[in-house]
């Protein structure tokens, strides 16, 4: 009888109590021919405890990611679609509507300009957690810029103690290092800009001091982060000016940061401009005997390619008639620019850009400054100064100025091959191993040009992981010369010989250095290089054939300096008898490069993935324009 009248209470409790069915709800994502137009809809959805959300890709390129709130561009560990796609459709995890809760979300290539939405499930309410810390909020990208410049202005609080200057040096360097891994780590992997900062500066032209980073920009932050210390460790036996020779270093170095992660064209401008000043200080202080010469010079060709940079950055301003001088807004508006704007202002950044790569024919400053400079202004100008020039071309160019691109694509490729053949063909006849490792750069970068040319998300991607992997070799041969200059009084290598009897440890680092800058597989450059060669192969077939002639000269001209200086016949014009080891500040800098250049070129998915998002972002951005 009990078990009677609970079957009885149950019927009637499903009779009269009326089931509520899960919903399937429908979201568009999609965008209007107005390039300011981008949107979910609808942009809010209430749905029930347990409905179904589908999205349906209408035009365009987008993705759906979770982000934290109305207002963030940061992703989080919660519901993805992937990379963006056109069409097709993508259902919410069932998981995510499962409890009351509200939902954030974001097409990560268009996030800043207003695409995306919300889901309120049930009530929306969701539980506050006791304890949270989000990085996002937290202003690192600030501290990258300010950091330097007080470790600046501490060292002059210290100038007439000849040891303090290096130790706060090394301090902020390390402490700014820190820092560009979680700013490196931050970003991830996720499409768009991440960590985003403004500030107010002149809001009546349309200025502020816009941060951000994505895939293209927080490997060069890791990579000046890298540098800092090790240029600092490498110098420490400066005698001459300490706390200037220091100052000059941070500044470049908060300069250097601000060009990667500054947003704003006028703001980029002025960093641009900053990083010559102690450059073109250490050259005429610290430099060689012709050193006034060199520095006249690289100012000369510098500034003066800058300005006709600011010219095409004006130009960008005025016409899109929007007062700002945002990236990200200019941007949005560029699909309004005619052919033959794009074509004349894309010539105006590439002239800019491209003095500071530097590819031939505006590369003739280079050898100059890079032989009269110190060692620590040369490792500074090859690992990160001289990325300026195509990171600035694949920031604030292409982007923006599609048909201008495309309109240079055969100009590009004809600089890059004449770069990479002549860079390589001038090292094989130099016999100072400074000068040598400077036509090499010009050989090197002329690869990243190409990778760039081919205007693909491979030869992107190669062409920035060619500026990563250079940007940690390059220092380490300069590193190299400034060993053979203080431990033997020459860099010279007719007057070399024989080296590895007397500095084997010294011997075995050049070795792999220069093994790893010739493109050996298990390096970085072999990863950069190969990447740039599939990607130019599949555009242009087997013109392929002339910059891989160029890597044979380039193996040439390594395996002649290796042979002549390291492994010849004993020098007869140096006293061998005081020849040694090189000290503990200058062999582990190296030591340090290789097992980086050995990481990368054995895992470099953890660069090439950010890397990659990163460049198919820009070919989207570039379709849409």
């Amino acid at each position: 009888m009990v078990n009677l009248r609970y079957s009885l209470a149950f019927f009637l409790l499903i009779l009269f109590v009326p089931i509520s069915a899960a919903e399937n709800h429908t979201v568009t994502v999609t965008q209007t021919g107005d390039l300011s137009s981008y949107y979910f809809e609808p942009s809010v959805l209430e749905v029930e405890v347990g409905d179904s959300v589908l999205f349906v890709w209408g035009d365009g390129s987008h993705n759906v990611a979770q982000v934290e709130g109305s207002s963030s561009t940061n992703y989080i560990s919660g519901f993805y679609s992937g990379k963006s796609q056109v069409g097709g459709n993508w259902s919410l995890p069932s998981n995510y509507t499962s409890a009351d809760g509200t939902l954030y979300y974001i097409c990560e290539p268009h996030a800043l300009m207003g695409m995306r939405g919300t889901i309120i499930v049930g009530t929306g309410s969701t539980p506050i957690p006791e304890i949270s810390m989000n990085f996002s909020d937290f202003p690192w990208l600030s501290y990258l810029l300010i950091f330097p410049l007080l470790g600046s202005l501490w060292i002059f609080s210290f100038r007439n103690n000849p040891e303090a200057p290096k130790i706060i040096a090394l301090f902020t360097t390390l402490f700014t290092l820190v820092i560009s891994i979680i700013v490196f780590f931050q970003a991830g992997n996720g499409s768009g800009f991440r960590l985003m900062e403004e500030y107010e500066w002149a809001p009546g032209w349309g200025i502020s001091l816009l941060l951000g980073v994505d895939g293209l920009s927080s490997p060069m932050v890791l990579l000046t982060g890298i540098i800092g210390p090790l240029t600092v460790i490498f110098s420490w036996h400066e005698k001459e000016k300490p706390a200037l020779f220091f100052s000059l270093l941070l500044v470049m170095l908060s300069a250097l940061y601000g060009v990667f992660i500054t947003l704003d064209y006028f703001v980029f401008y002025i960093f641009w401009e900053i990083v010559l000043i102690p450059m073109f200080f250490l050259i005429s202080i610290w430099g060689g005997d012709n050193r006034r010469y060199a520095s006249i010079k690289f100012f000369i060709y510098t500034f003066t390619a800058s300005v006709v940079m600011l010219v095409g950055f004006m130009a960008l301003y005025f016409k899109s008639g929007i007062n700002s001088f945002s990236m990200i807004d200019i941007m949005k508006v560029s699909g309004q620019f005619d052919k033959d704007f794009q074509i004349w202002v894309f010539a105006a950044l590439f002239i800019g850009f491209a003095v500071k790569i530097p590819s031939v024919p505006w590369h003739t400053w280079l050898p100059d400054a890079h032989v009269q400079a110190p060692t620590a202004g040369s490792i500074l100008l090859a690992g990160v100064m001289l990325k300026m020039g195509l990171y600035g071309l694949m920031r604030a160019a292409i982007p923006v100025l599609p048909l201008g691109a495309e309109y240079f694509i055969p100009i590009m490729v004809v600089l890059a091959i004449i770069s990479i053949l002549y860079g390589a063909a001038l090292s094989l006849g130099q016999e100072d191993l400074k000068k040598l490792v400077a036509y090499s750069s010009v050989s090197h970068m002329g690869v990243a040009l190409l990778g760039v040319a081919t205007m693909t998300e491979l030869g992107f991607a190669g062409a920035v992981f060619m500026m990563f992997a250079h940007g940690i070799l390059s220092p380490a041969m300069f590193m190299i010369a400034g060993v053979m200059l203080h431990q033997i009084g020459t860099r010279e290598i007719p007057k070399l010989g024989g080296m590895a009897k007397y500095q084997p440890n010294t011997a075995g680092l050049f070795v792999v250095i220069f093994m790893g800058s010739l493109g050996l597989p298990g390096m970085a450059v072999f990863v950069a290089e190969l990447s740039v060669f599939i990607a130019f192969f599949s555009s242009h077939g087997y013109w392929l054939l002339l910059p891989i002639f160029g890597m044979v000269i380039t193996a040439g001209y390594h395996l002649w300096a290796l042979q002549r200086s390291i492994f010849g016949r004993d020098s007869t014009q140096i006293n061998v008898k005081k020849i040694h080891e090189a000290p503990w500040y200058e062999f582990y800098p190296l030591l340090i490069i290789i097992i980086l250049a050995v990481f990368f070129g054995i895992f470099p998915n953890y660069l090439m993935d950010p890397i990659t998002v990163a460049c198919y972002d820009i070919l989207v951005i570039m379709g849409e324009n």
